[in-house]
């Protein structure tokens, strides 16, 4: 039996074509292994996030809410992010989730509402506030540049020289 030889091929020398794939994998793969690692350690140690929930500056109808809808929300976009027919909601989803985690971090860096206690996961459970903002901004970013290449990479969008968002599917 003849075994079919596969060139080498230097990864530095791969069409440009493949960089926009590479970045939205990159940052779906990290999304996905930070949502899962939070999102699941809300449901596992669900007392413990309840009582740090209790102790959060929002309102409080909202606490039993976002008790529950902030590890269903992680969770689904760790599924929706793992298919790439929904990767794109997946992008939406993350991106705005990181945008109000950001956007919390900012407020309890600047201690709008005094000094807040942290109901994150392990990964952020040692940060001071304002770390935790600058990490979060930056999955935030990462999202919305996954979003953008999932965009225009699966769903035909491009811009064209004038900056024009242009179909070219028919």
């Amino acid at each position: 039996m003849k075994t079919k030889q596969i060139p080498y091929t230097n990864p530095a020398k791969l069409p440009k074509s493949t960089t926009p794939f590479m970045v939205e994998i990159f940052a779906a793969v990290l999304i996905i292994l930070l949502f899962t690692h939070t999102g699941l350690g809300k449901v596992i140690h669900h007392a413990v996030f309840t009582i740090q929930m209790a102790k959060q500056p929002v309102p409080i109808w909202s606490k039993p809410v976002l008790v529950y809808a902030l590890p269903i929300l992680e969770i689904g976009t760790v599924l929706l992010l793992c298919f790439p027919s929904s990767r794109t909601i997946g992008f939406l989803l993350a991106s705005i989730l990181l945008l109000a985690y950001s956007s919390y971090a900012y407020m309890a860096f600047t201690e709008v509402y005094g000094y807040v206690v942290c109901a994150c996961g392990k990964i952020f459970q040692n940060m001071n506030w304002r770390d935790h903002f600058y990490v979060n901004t930056g999955l935030a970013l990462l999202s919305l540049s996954g979003l953008y290449v999932s965009i225009v990479r699966w769903k035909g969008f491009r811009f064209d020289r004038k900056r024009t968002l242009v179909l070219d599917r028919d």
